[in-house]
């Protein structure tokens, strides 16, 4: 092996494979050292299937070898989110209640990995159900930022946004309910793009907000991962058709000139967006303005701080829905989420309709916002990765955290986020680029745009 394989990106790593000067053996065995390496700091990978991903290595390099790739991303190694059906692989869902499952069938999404040539090496880790807004995990522990191990991750995409940040793969899939792909990507300094409701099929599809979607280091190859990912699939009754998008050739057909973009440093409906923050939403939207893009600023706060309630409330009810499966003895050994939902339990089903009600028009309002723009700049995080340990920003209010994200779940729009720096404490800054709904090539182009005028984050080293 003549390269250096931690923090290749995808396209690289294809291209070495297809010039003959990296394997995917050879890749995987890298990837299984980085494993050995990083991952007790930072908790990332519960799971390794070596013999499995051995094999599928083996298969790769004996297809490059004969000039003839399954797919975009042939030999490139990545890891499966808890969430994520993968067949013979455990999932717990990030939980300790229950004694977790050996799946038997693979995730839409799983499947067009296997079906484009991934190596799948194992499972990384998330939080409780998917719902915290922390790498903290009942089941798993905590799962750490590699920008600084005393930080989040943020979730419930932990495990798969730490392994890419710390270079143990090159792109992952997270998914995204309230903003679990953004979120995690704005902490740990990556590009993360939640696409439109259907764009990537999910089953069982039981929620109209929910999505996955691609984390990776750089827009291209979140682009590439979009074309693994996308399509129909007969299990998802939601899912949108393919269309013949190639999203990375896109990337460079994108023309900002003439696009309207609206900037909002501060929504308002969460915790105060911090200055280094702000600041840095600013420097996005006059970085866009530099590339000809028409850009406003907000000057109106939108939304009330507590506006966020009744959705925490609706989101309360699902999460304590899946929790009650499990006998009580068995859902205390998640004392977070089981000490959170118990307000749900005192909810009557007036008091639910209501609160779905009330997320409803805030799904109108948010939308409203984009009226007259093509895209909306805004935080991703109104501030960056807090204390690992903790379920959420404030401790007590731990739904709080989600204000800047789940809001553009409700709306169905795409959006990505794109590094924007470093605040002082040495911490990844996210900003937030939404389009119009179904609008995936354009936030994506908008997004190279910022990228390629900002420049990509160094990775941290560990």
């Amino acid at each position: 092996m003549t390269v250096s394989v931690s923090h290749l990106s995808a396209v690289e790593m294809t291209d070495l494979f297809r010039r003959r000067e990296l394997s995917p053996v050879e890749a995987l065995t890298a990837t299984l050292a980085r494993i050995e390496e990083v991952n007790p700091k930072i908790n990332a990978i519960y799971h390794i299937d070596r013999d499995g991903a051995l094999a599928q290595a083996k298969a790769s390099e004996l297809r490059w070898r004969d000039g003839a790739p399954l797919g975009w991303l042939d030999g490139v190694p990545t890891t499966i989110k808890d969430a994520l059906e993968t067949n013979g692989l455990p999932a717990h869902r990030g939980s300790a209640a229950g004694s977790g499952v050996i799946h038997s069938s693979d995730h839409p999404t799983v499947a067009r990995m296997r079906d484009s040539g991934a190596v799948i090496v194992g499972k990384n880790t998330m939080c409780d159900y998917g719902i915290l807004a922390a790498g903290v995990s009942s089941y798993h522990g905590v799962t750490r930022n590699p920008w600084d191990l005393s930080k989040t991750t943020g979730a419930s995409s932990s495990g798969a946004s730490a392994s890419v940040c710390a270079g143990i793969e090159p792109v992952s899939i997270g998914t995204d309910i309230v903003g679990s792909i953004r979120l995690p990507a704005s902490y740990c300094g990556l590009v993360g793009h939640k696409p439109s409701y259907g764009r990537v099929p999910y089953y069982f599809q039981g929620s109209p907000v929910l999505v996955a979607g691609p984390l990776a280091r750089s827009i291209t190859d979140v682009a590439l991962h979009m074309n693994v990912l996308t399509g129909a699939d007969a299990r998802d009754f939601s899912a949108l058709p393919r269309d013949g998008v190639d999203y990375v050739a896109e990337l460079d057909r994108f023309d900002p000139a003439g696009k309207r973009a609206l900037v909002i440093t501060e929504l308002g409906i969460g915790e105060p967006v911090a200055e280094d923050v702000a600041n840095a939403i600013v420097r996005a939207g006059e970085a866009l303005r530099g590339q000809g893009v028409h850009v406003d600023r907000l000057d109106t706060v939108p939304f009330e701080r507590g506006e966020w309630e009744p959705a925490e409330l609706f989101y309360m009810v699902r999460t304590l829905s899946e929790l009650s499966q499990h006998p009580d003895a068995e859902q205390r050994k998640t004392p977070v989420i089981y000490d959170w939902t118990r307000r749900a339990l005192e909810l009557t089903a007036l008091d639910h309709h209501a609160n779905f009600f009330a997320t409803q028009l805030l799904r109108e309002r948010t939308l409203n916002l984009i009226k007259g723009y093509d895209f909306l700049i805004l935080p991703s995080t109104p501030d960056t990765a807090f204390d690992a340990e903790l379920p959420g920003s404030d401790p007590t209010r731990i739904f709080e955290s989600w204000a800047n994200t789940f809001l553009l779940n409700l709306t169905e729009q795409p959006g990505s986020n794109v590094p924007m720096g470093l605040d002082r404490n040495g911490l990844p800054i996210g900003v937030q680029i939404i389009g119009q709904r179904y609008d995936d090539v354009g936030v994506l182009g908008l997004s190279h745009v910022l990228e390629q005028a900002v420049g990509r984050l160094t990775p941290p080293k560990l």
